[in-house]
């Protein structure tokens, strides 16, 4: 049973971003007709329109095919007219779709830090592009030193990107892991916590960086009753028991208005506070 549930809710998701990816695209290229501010304003509005419409359809599969039981506190303290960083701790890709379940329409439409590498898959690629949600191509220090004309780009990056939602208020989320927990990741890190890889500050930084009128943090924290968590078994309907806890978090105003690239202080104080965040989501995910 559970692999025909897996196979209706894939075609569900394809025909579901297929239809909504299609009017995103048509509705971005109107966008950029007329150079002005409040033309962008009126179709960037209408694109978050479509984009929630599209989490909705997603939701309404989700909730047939799946019956989810999702157990959430910290929802009341959520604004939808509010600028947010936000962070979550990375277990599967189906994290992403329970994430939209819960913020869609109660706080603005999540914007993911993507892989560069991800613009090359079609349906991926129109969605963050329509959306403005970064794609970012991170180059690793061995790069840098061999060519120092990349240092910096990825800053440069994040800023044209955030440059695009100035317009709207939005909620630009992190995975700040930095990739899917498994144990043979856990293990190669040696990471300090039982159920979480190291957070990296490079994406939150870089953000904070750029956007300086955010000043609040959401952080996620997801915990699965099912023992395995991979996108298979999410479209099969074997991660529907689910605990969420949600953090509204002032950021420290010691962290704000730093340039992530060249203070390192500000690098170390953030760093220091994101494992301090760390440590209550280990205690959520120890008793969830």
């Amino acid at each position: 049973m559970k692999p025909l549930i897996g196979i209706a809710s894939l075609f569900c998701l394809l025909v579901n971003m297929i239809f909504w990816s299609s009017l995103l695209f048509l509705f971005a290229l109107l966008r950029l007709i007329i150079p002005s501010r409040g033309w962008k304003k009126l179709w960037t509005s209408a694109t978050v329109l479509l984009g929630e419409a599209c989490i909705a359809c997603n939701s309404s599969w989700i909730k047939i095919l799946h019956r989810p039981s999702i157990i959430i506190t910290g929802m009341e303290n959520l604004k939808k007219d509010h600028w947010y960083i936000a962070t979550s701790n990375h277990q599967s890709w189906g994290d992403i779709f329970v994430l939209q379940k819960i913020t869609n329409k109660k706080v603005p439409l999540l914007r993911f830090f993507m892989k560069d590498v991800l613009k090359w898959i079609p349906i991926v690629s129109i969605v963050g592009w329509s959306l403005d949600m970064p794609f970012l191509k991170r180059y690793s220090k061995e790069q840098v030193e061999k060519n120092p004309s990349l240092r910096g780009k990825d800053l440069e990056q994040m800023k044209k990107a955030f440059k695009r939602l100035e317009t709207n208020p939005g909620t630009v989320l992190s995975f700040a892991e930095g990739t899917r927990f498994t144990q043979l990741k856990h293990d190669d890190q040696q990471s300090p916590f039982k159920n979480l890889l190291r957070p990296k500050a490079g994406g939150i930084g870089i953000a904070l960086s750029t956007m300086p009128f955010i000043t609040t943090l959401l952080d996620f924290s997801i915990s699965y009753e099912s023992k395995t968590k991979s996108f298979w078994d999410f479209l099969c309907g074997r991660m529907s028991v689910i605990s969420i806890k949600i953090r509204v978090i002032e950021i420290p105003k010691n962290l704000l208005g730093n340039n992530y690239s060249k203070e390192k202080g500000f690098r170390d104080d953030l760093k220091d506070w994101l494992y301090e965040i760390w440590e209550a989501k280990e205690e959520f995910l120890n008793s969830a």
